[in-house]
């Protein structure tokens, strides 16, 4: 049911069953567009209270539900600042996914060390933990307390919030909206009928929108893209930088060697688009002999992989492949089953201009960083 909402959200021709199901979804999006425009009117007019912290809030979000590469991009403006402008840096995050109470202050790392799991951290948090080694990672649903806590326990001077930009309560510094590339705001309609958290006006919060390609045919989307920024420009007055994802190396899960050469795979992956991924090892010319596509956020288990594991065996597989973000939950199972056939992350990295979005902080918040 989830992934036949997230196609019709994104349809560009829905058929006669899709027009009928968003006839009846469309009152459910009249009364949900409400709620949000209440609770942002309430923060407009000062109505509701966005507190304010001591130290340089960055917010990393989107306008709809789904994947736009929030993550791995928070994790590179981390190490950024951390590494480069040398401040101390920590990312809040929700914690979703993770079996931590989200009323607690659940801090994964301290930027030196790392205290839990994926099962219990979730799988983005941990995953940042992973590749932003001087970082702090704090989960809990309460940001500003979390906040508060780097600040007070790590002397954080900056704060990133890890898909933050509905989460108005706290005060943010810099507005960070991601938009992807193919996708877009799907056909423009509000939860449940369509992808959006909040109506297409609100863009104008943001200050730095960033187009993300997820894909290795960036060249199919120049014409789409330029008239995104055209239309976010002409419309919102907003200028847009872009980012797109280029492989970095295909590695071993368990040994963490790097493995080249790899011909015919099983891939799977559990992630809110999973397209991208097996396209990614296609322009590889990797030939995908299974994929198996599991939910969002999905919690595997030694089943799954041994399953999965079995399957490449019968087809004489190179490896099974999967992402790295579904890496961090599969370990422990690795370790345990200990496959004939290795088991391997496809690692990508963002290939976006720090420098650029740095440079265009107003000046009298550039000082602060």
């Amino acid at each position: 049911m989830k992934t036949y909402f997230s196609r019709l959200h994104y349809k560009k021709k829905p058929g006669i069953l899709d027009k009928i199901a968003l006839v009846f979804l469309l009152p459910a999006s009249f009364f949900y567009g409400l709620a949000v425009g209440i609770r942002n009117f309430l923060y407009d007019f000062g109505l509701a209270e966005t507190k304010k912290l001591p130290a340089f809030v960055i917010s990393v979000g989107n306008m709809t539900t789904g994947g736009t590469g929030k993550t791995p991009i928070t994790a590179e403006l981390a190490a950024f600042l951390s590494r480069e402008c040398g401040k101390k840096t920590a990312v809040i995050s929700r914690g979703y996914g993770g079996k931590l109470p989200l009323g607690d202050i659940n801090v994964i790392s301290n930027g030196e060390n790392i205290f839990f799991d994926a099962e219990m951290a979730g799988d983005e948090p941990l995953w940042i933990a992973e590749n932003c080694k001087e970082t702090a990672v704090i989960t809990g649903k309460n940001r500003y307390k979390s906040g508060k806590y780097a600040i007070d326990n790590f002397n954080s001077e900056v704060l990133i919030l890890d898909d933050g930009f509905q989460h108005r309560k706290l005060y943010r510094d810099l507005n960070i909206l991601l938009i992807d590339s193919d996708k877009a705001f799907g056909n423009n309609r509000v939860l449940p009928a369509g992808p959006l958290r909040e109506p297409l006006e609100k863009i104008k919060r943001a200050d730095k929108i960033i187009i993300v390609n997820k894909t290795p045919y960036f060249e199919d989307f120049k014409n789409q893209v330029s008239v995104l920024q055209g239309m976010l420009k002409e419309k919102y007055g907003k200028d847009s930088c872009l980012c797109d994802f280029i492989v970095d190396k295909i590695y071993n899960i368990a040994t963490k060697q790097d493995i080249k050469g790899l011909k015919k795979v099983v891939a799977f992956s559990g992630i809110a688009q999973p397209e991208s991924f097996f396209a990614f090892l296609r322009d590889l010319k990797i030939n995908i002999v299974a994929e198996r596509v599991f939910f969002d956020h999905y919690a595997y288990t030694q089943e799954d992989l041994k399953s999965l594991t079995e399957t490449a065996r019968a087809v004489n597989a190179d490896a099974v492949v999967t992402t790295e973000k579904d890496s961090v939950k599969i370990r422990s199972f690795i370790k345990a089953i200990q496959p004939e056939i290795p088991v391997c992350t496809l690692k990508l990295k963002a290939n976006l201009d720090v420098n650029d979005i740095i440079s265009l902080i107003p000046q009298n918040q550039e000082q602060k960083l």
